[in-house]
């Protein structure tokens, strides 16, 4: 099942990884999540690591989706030549930014992607032309709005054709707001409503960070259909602590 339809018919769950070691990502997968953002904005991944990631991430069902540090057309190229299932683009603040996305992460006659099929997405050159391009557009293409500049502009930014998730950074919202990091403070969840709100009036696909158990009820609540939660070396410390040996 692709990873759209898993959240057309319901809730996709998955974490970010900020680790650089591929088992990780392959024991996420194993475990069950539904996808893996592999974060190379707030994390350390190299390219080359983010290809051994995809790697590991498709010796499961997992689908691997790489966060770009932002609006730029060779970065999100790059990750998408590895083969990763998708790409994610934070600090979306207009119509434009967001076109721009979109034109970068597209083959024609949807965007201008640079065009190399000697890579890994394209099986280094095995698979069919006209097979990869096709197959490259279906890419899952993921918009982060999390500014107020970005709220503003919502109503424009949801009428971009091409894009296929808009997701909601809570943190960034509570620093948009002057309170950073109380992701519960009213005035981050109003805006978490009315952006939800705006997008489902759309039919736009909505997802969200979280890293408590109650903020991931809130957001399956509002129709949030793409979840992740929490980060995968903090999983992994939380575990440790909470070892009772």
């Amino acid at each position: 099942m692709s990873l759209i339809t898993k959240m057309q018919s319901g809730i996709a769950t998955g974490i970010f990884s900020k680790t650089l070691d591929s088992a990780f990502v392959e024991a996420a997968g194993l475990a069950g999540l539904d996808f893996i953002i592999l974060d190379t904005e707030h994390g350390p991944a190299s390219l080359e690591t983010l290809h051994h990631h995809v790697r590991a991430a498709r010796l499961t069902p997992m689908q691997a989706i790489i966060r770009v540090k932002g609006v730029e057309p060779h970065a999100i190229g790059c990750a998408l030549d590895t083969g990763a299932a998708g790409v994610q683009v934070p600090n979306i603040n207009s119509a434009e930014q967001a076109r721009e996305a979109v034109n970068a992460a597209r083959f024609h006659p949807h965007g201008q992607r640079g065009v190399c099929r000697f890579v890994r997405a394209a099986q280094f050159g095995d698979q069919e032309k006209a097979q990869y391009f096709q197959q490259a557009n279906q890419a899952v293409v993921i918009l982060q709005v999390e500014g107020l500049e970005g709220v503003k502009n919502l109503d424009q930014i949801l009428d971009v054709p091409g894009f296929d998730v808009l997701f909601v950074g809570p943190y960034d919202l509570s620093q948009s707001v002057g309170k950073p990091g109380e992701v519960d403070a009213p005035e981050v969840i109003a805006l978490m409503r009315e952006i939800a709100a705006k997008s489902k009036a759309k039919g736009v696909l909505l997802g969200a960070f979280c890293d408590t158990p109650e903020n991931a009820k809130l957001l399956r609540a509002e129709g949030f259909s793409y979840i992740a939660y929490s980060v995968d070396v903090n999983i992994f410390l939380e575990a440790i602590k909470n070892l009772d040996i």
